[in-house]
Parts: structure tokens; sequence; C-alpha cells
């Protein structure tokens, strides 16, 4: 066996956990240990988390392959098919998700901050403007002609807020999205992996900090989900193009629509898109045969009947999905294309090079394209600044994302909730055999380091709320496969 790769992941691995301690301790200093919170746990986190990494790179081969054989025992009695597991308190939980999730709104709504300088009040002064005009069919007349210049705020989420652009009847609207995103995504789940996992998700959401708030707002995030929840589910059901003799039309058409809708909602559902054209371009390539190879002593690994997708398929599967993007995403395309020369623009894409926040309209004016940007960018950064920017903004995001999955009401307490929901988490990936779980990796991968990057400019769970359905569905499905392989064990 190769140990080198691993032992590489090894030292990355404790060269961030020891960038993360850095930065924390510069952070907090002595607070640390003299008082306990959340950030004296993530330090404990990163001490651990450097002594995992350096005892990998130091450790002898016959304890890799240990832990290899090991490993591949673990992955192989998770990812044995099991049948949905149907229980009465899956129904249960399926019901009173949505009850709680009420409750905790009803709760939370007064309680949000007013509309003051913030992206709350942009939504309603953008959806004003649109009333003002004429409505949302005076805005599609707008777009295709290239009179309505706003390339903040998306328009789909705006033209539904200018029918009742007020703060209190903006927030119903994102709670009723909200509800409408817990109710589909959690419905979807029980119909693929049983109503227990489906009810232990909707449960994890209708109690979950991030969910709660951000859907209690006038913000676009509660109609983005219900369009997430769609493209997940659709890939749930979606046939193995290696294996299935029937090409899937109708399906990759719906994530191409709902992928448009989502960008026509906010901007960054274009990471969605990318990760989704990844994904596809993937199963032209038999990755098992090159992680093979890399971990065995030859440079050519056996054949293992891991079949790629031919490149004809891939080609059609990429050209519906983006044929239906583009349709549905077609006013803003246009506009795009005759305002600012770009399909894809976005006013907030200038703040990728910036150190800070500024006004994004401003910086249009002062760069001109978004091609000198980077060059100003390129100019007056070095490259050690470039990776020291990207690196201790993966850290961040790490942490913003464990945080994420956290309930109601704690603060930065939901930290160790994230920590506690992690191990579940990979169990929950392991056990998914499905083509869903590499789609999830990869739009982890592109919105870690993308707004990684963009941390030094906004950072919150906003950005990763995406992330956030398909992950609480993978912890629901770590805690129901754990807790038959401990049956399992028990019955034996």
């Amino acid at each position: 066996m190769n140990t080198i790769v691993p032992r590489l992941i090894s030292g990355v691995i404790a060269g961030i956990a020891g960038l993360a301690l850095m930065e924390i301790v510069l952070l907090k200093g002595a607070a640390l240990v003299q008082q306990f919170s959340s950030a004296s746990l993530l330090a404990a986190c990163g001490v651990m988390g450097m002594l995992v990494g350096t005892a990998g790179c130091l450790m002898p081969r016959r304890y890799w392959e240990k832990l290899f054989t090991k490993g591949r025992r673990i992955h192989s009695a998770l990812a044995i098919p099991r049948p949905m597991l149907n229980h009465w308190t899956g129904s249960l939980l399926l019901s009173g998700s949505l009850i709680v999730y009420f409750i905790v709104l009803m709760n939370i709504l007064p309680q949000q901050p007013p509309p003051d300088n913030n992206d709350q009040a942009a939504f309603l002064m953008q959806a004003k403007a649109i009333e003002e005009a004429g409505g949302a069919g005076t805005l599609l007349r707008q777009l295709i002609s290239g009179e309505y210049t706003e390339a903040n705020q998306h328009p789909l989420y705006v033209a539904l807020l200018s029918y009742f652009p007020s703060y209190e009847t903006g927030k119903r609207l994102s709670g009723m999205c909200g509800l409408c995103a817990l109710l589909i995504f959690t419905m979807g789940i029980a119909r693929y992996y049983g109503n227990l996992v489906g009810g232990i998700t909707g449960i994890l959401l209708s109690i979950n900090s991030a969910y709660c708030q951000l859907t209690a707002r006038v913000v676009c995030e509660g109609l983005l989900l219900i369009f997430v929840a769609g493209v997940w589910l659709i890939v749930l059901r979606l046939p193995d193009l290696r294996k299935s003799s029937r090409f899937p039309f109708l399906l990759l058409t719906g994530i191409g629509l709902l992928l448009g809708l989502a960008w026509l909602t906010k901007g960054t559902a274009l990471l969605l898109m990318l990760g989704l054209v990844l994904w596809l371009s993937s199963y032209a390539v038999n990755w098992q045969y090159w992680i093979r190879s890399i971990f065995q002593h030859s440079s050519a690994a056996e054949e293992t009947g891991q079949t790629t997708v031919p490149l004809k398929r891939v080609g059609i599967s990429l050209a519906l999905v983006l044929a239906s993007f583009a349709v549905i995403a077609a006013p803003l395309l246009i506009r795009n294309v005759r305002v600012y020369g770009s399909p894809t623009f976005n006013a907030n894409s200038y703040l990728l090079f910036e150190d800070e926040f500024s006004e994004p309209h401003a910086l249009i004016e002062q760069r001109g394209s978004l091609r000198n940007a980077a060059q100003h960018y390129w100019q007056t950064h070095t490259i050690p600044e470039m990776i020291k920017r990207e690196i201790k903004g993966v850290v961040w995001q790490a942490f913003i994302f464990l945080r994420s999955l956290g309930p109601l009401p704690f603060g930065e307490g939901r930290l160790f909730f994230g920590l506690l929901a992690l191990p579940f988490l990979i169990v929950g990936l392991m056990s998914e055999t499905g083509s869903a779980r590499r789609l999830y990796l990869i739009w982890m991968l592109l919105f870690c380091l993308a707004f990684a990057w963009y941390l030094p400019v906004a950072a919150g769970e906003r950005f990763l709320i995406p992330l956030l359905l398909p992950s609480l569905a993978f912890v629901s499905l770590g805690l129901v496969r754990t807790g038959q392989l401990l049956l399992v064990q028990r019955s034996a």
C-alpha cells in the first residue's frame, strides 16, 4: 500500500488545525482558559487535529494498513442496501416538525432586526420601487429591455415581495417559503429513505437556528431553499447514468429549470450550477480506478468493474440542464448581456477583489470591468497574502458550517451540537450509495473555497444555507444507520 497520499493529507490536516488554533489564540488570548466558551472547545479541537494529523504523518505503514482495512469493513457494513425504515414514530416526527416550526416562527418573528441599513432594507426598497413602476409584469419588460439595472438583489424574490412591500408582510412571506421548503424536503426524504429519516430531518430543520432565523427575515433565502430542496430530491431519484438504459430527460430538465429559478432568486445559485456541471462531467472519468492506482505500489491498478458514462451521454445531459436553465433565466441573462456585457454579471462579484466591504455600485464605476478589478487586486497583493486569505477563510468556513448545524436557542454554543452531528454526517455520507453523495461533496468544496475567499468582505450562515438541507438529511440518515448497526451487532 502506498501511504504517501494519506500522510500528505494528514500533514494538511495538522497544518490547517494549527492555523485555526493560532487564529483562535490571537482572537481570544488568555480568555480561552479563564472562561470556558465555544472558542475554548474549538481550540481543543484544533489541538486534537494537530495531534491526529502529526500522528498520521509519522504512523508506520502497518498501522495505516490496519486502519484502511477497518475503514473498508465499516464502509461495507454501512453501504449494504437496507429497506426503508417506516415506523409510526417517523410519521409522528414528520407531523410534529411542521407544528414545531410554526411555533418557533411565531416566537422569533417579532425578535428579528429592523430593516435599517441591511439586506432587509435593500429588498424592501427594491420591492417598493417595482410596485410603483407597475408591478412584476413591468419588471419582466424592464429586464428584457435593459431598463432595470439593479445588479445586487436578483429579481424573483423582489417581484414576489412587490405585491406587499411591507416589513411585517415580507417576514410572513419568508416564513411561508420556509414552511413550504420544510414540507417539500422532508416528505421527499421520507419517500426516498423512509419516514423515520424524513421525520428526524424535519425535526432537525424545524429547530435549526440558521434555518429559522433566515426564513423569518425579509431576505430571499426562504424562497431559494424551496428550489434547492427540489433539485436535491430530483438528484436522489436520478438513475445511474452508467447503468440505466433509459435517459432521464424530464429529471434533468427539471433540475435545470429549478436551478434557473434559484439563480433568479440569488446569485450564489451559480455555484450550485457549476457543481452540477462538474458532477455530471465527473462521470466521464473512472475515479475509482485512479484512486486505487494512487494507493497501490504499482502505477496501474486492477480494473474494478467501475464504468464511465459515454461522453455523448454526458454532453446531452449537460446540454439539457444548461438549456432549461437558460430558458427560465432568460430575462436576467438578456438584461445582463445588454447592460453589463456578461450573462452572469452580479455587482457583488467586484467584492471578491476587495479586502473589506465597499458599495458594489461604487466599485463598478471605480474599477470599470471585472477584469480590471481582478488585475488591480493581483498587482496590489502578493501570493503569500492570497494564500493566507484563503486558508484563514477555510478555517472560518468550517467553524460557520459546524455552527449552522446547531439548534435554537443557543448562540455560539451551537458549535458543540455541530461537532456532535459531524460523525453522523460522515456515517450518512458513507451509507449513501447513490450519486448524490458525490454532488454534495462537490458543492461543499465549491462553497467552502468560494466563501473562504469572500470572508474579509462578509461572512455568515446565509452563504452556506443551500448546503443545510442535504447536510441535515445525511445527519438523520447517519443516526438511523448507526442505530440499525448497533441493533444488528446486539442481536448477533
